[in-house]
C-alpha cells in the first residue's frame, strides 16, 4: 500500500489525520509510513518540512519506492490513528518562495527564452542561476511582472498529464522525464515539472522581491525572496536604514547623498592624515644621527611609512637602515634599505636569527619576522 501525498495537490494543508500502516527500528529511531501524510520529504531545490505526529519531532523523512518514511524517536502502533503537524510557518515561507521562484523563471524563459539550470534556497535567501545574461533593467522589468501575477491572484494547478498528453505538453524541466509526470502550473506565466508542495493561488505567494544578482558561469544567478521573508527583509533594511539616518543626521531619503559626503570629507582627512604622519617621519629621520654602523628603527606606521624612513635615513648610516613595525605578540613587518651590502644575502640569515620572511632587491628588501623586539635590536645593533 503506498502512500497518500496529500502535498502533491494540496500544500496548504497544514494538520491532516493519518493511519500508521508500519513501523520498524531504522537508524536514528522508528520508521513509521502512514496511509496518508501531509510531509513532504524534500527536493526539486526544497528542504523536508519540519513538524510533528502525535506530538513526536519527526527528525527525518525519506521517500522509498511509493512510500514516505517518518523517522521519530519513538515507536508508533501500527493501525494508530495519529495526528500529522506541519510547522506552517516554516511550509508557508517556502511554498511562497518557491511560487516565486516558478512564476520568475517562467517570465524569463517566455520572455528572454533563458532557463532555470540552477535553484538553491538557502537560509539567507533563494537562488536562481539562468543560462543567459539579463541587465538590472530587464530583471526590474521582470520584477514587475512578477508582482502583477501576485495581485491578479492567477490560480496554481498540478497536473498529472499522461504519457500521451505529456509529449504535447509544453512545460520547462531541467531534464527529459517519462513515467508519472507531476506539472505544476500557474496560469499565463509559468508551467513546469516540480515535485514540492505549491499555494493554490499566486495572491499568497505575496511580495517578490529581486535582491541583487551576478554574472555566473556564462549566465547570471539572481538572488530574491518572497513573501513574508521579503517582509522581514524589508524590516531589516528599514531598520538599518533608520540606524544610518540617526547617525547621519539626515531624512532616510537622503542617507546616500549623506555618505557620499561624508565619504569625500574622510578622503580628504586621509589625505591630509598621510601628509602629517609623512612630514612627522621626516622630522624623525633627521633627528636620527648618523652612524658607520647599522640604523634599526621601529616606528608605528603602514610600509609606505616604512619605505619613507628607510629612503631618507639609509644615507646616514655605513650599513644598513632597518625599519620595523609591529609587536611582539603579533610580529613585525619591516623594510630595510642600504647602499653597501646586497640585502639578498641578508635574507636567509634573518631567517635563520629571526624566523623572518621576505625578498627583494639588493638595495632593499621587505618581509615580517616573529622575534622580540629585544632580539632584533640586538641582530642589528653586532
Amino acid at each position: 500500500m503506498s502512500t497518500e501525498k496529500i502535498y502533491e495537490t494540496r500544500g496548504d494543508v497544514y494538520v491532516t489525520t493519518a493511519t500508521v500502516t508500519d513501523c520498524r527500528p531504522v537508524e536514528g529511531g522508528f520508521g513509521v509510513t502512514l496511509d496518508r501524510t501531509p510531509f513532504f520529504p524534500g527536493g526539486g531545490g526544497q528542504e523536508p518540512d519540519v513538524g510533528e505526529i502525535n506530538s513526536i519531532p519527526v527528525i527525518k523523512l525519506q521517500e522509498v519506492e511509493d512510500n514516505i518514511l517518518h523517522i521519530l524517536a519513538s515507536p508508533l502502533q501500527v493501525g494508530e490513528q495519529t495526528t500529522c503537524t506541519l510547522n506552517e510557518d516554516v511550509r508557508l515561507r517556502r511554498m511562497q518562495n518557491h511560487g516565486g521562484e516558478h512564476i520568475v523563471s517562467g517570465i524569463v524563459n517566455r520572455k528572454y527564452g533563458f532557463n532555470n539550470v540552477g535553484f538553491h534556497m538557502g537560509a539567507d535567501d533563494i537562488t536562481i542561476d539562468f543560462d543567459g545574461v539579463l541587465t538590472r533593467e530587464q530583471l526590474c522589468e521582470v520584477e514587475l511582472l512578477a508582482n502583477r501575477a501576485v495581485v491578479e491572484n492567477r490560480p496554481i494547478s498540478i497536473l498529472f498529464p499522461s504519457a500521451e498528453q505529456l509529449e504535447s505538453l509544453d512545460y520547462r524541466s531541467k531534464k527529459a522525464l517519462s513515467g508519472k509526470v507531476r506539472i505544476v502550473e500557474i496560469e499565463g506565466f509559468d508551467r513546469c515539472a516540480c515535485c514540492a508542495p505549491h499555494l493554490p493561488y499566486t495572491g499568497m505567494i505575496g511580495m517578490i522581491k529581486i535582491l541583487d544578482f551576478i554574472h555566473y558561469k556564462g549566465g547570471i544567478r539572481v538572488h530574491l525572496l518572497c513573501g513574508l521573508d521579503a517582509l522581514d527583509d524589508y524590516h531589516r533594511r528599514y531598520a538599518a536604514s533608520a540606524e544610518i539616518s540617526a547617525l547621519l543626521s539626515a531624512p532616510q531619503g537622503d542617507i546616500a547623498a549623506a555618505v557620499g559626503r561624508l565619504h569625500e570629507e574622510n578622503g580628504q582627512l586621509r589625505g591630509e592624515m598621510g601628509e602629517l604622519r609623512r612630514k612627522l617621519l621626516t622630522l624623525r629621520a633627521e633627528s636620527v644621527p648618523e652612524t658607520d654602523s647599522n640604523i634599526c628603527l621601529f616606528e608605528d606606521t603602514d610600509a609606505n611609512g616604512m619605505r619613507h624612513i628607510a629612503n631618507l635615513c639609509v644615507g646616514k648610516c655605513g650599513g644598513m637602515c632597518a625599519v620595523f613595525s609591529g609587536d611582539d605578540k603579533n610580529g613585525y613587518k619591516f623594510i630595510i634599505a642600504s647602499r653597501t651590502k646586497n640585502l639578498r644575502e641578508l635574507i636567509p640569515l634573518m631567517r635563520d636569527a629571526l624566523s623572518a620572511r621576505g625578498g627583494g632587491k639588493p638595495e632593499m628588501i621587505q618581509g615580517s619576522c616573529e622575534a622580540t623586539r629585544d632580539k632584533i635590536e640586538k641582530y642589528f645593533n653586532n
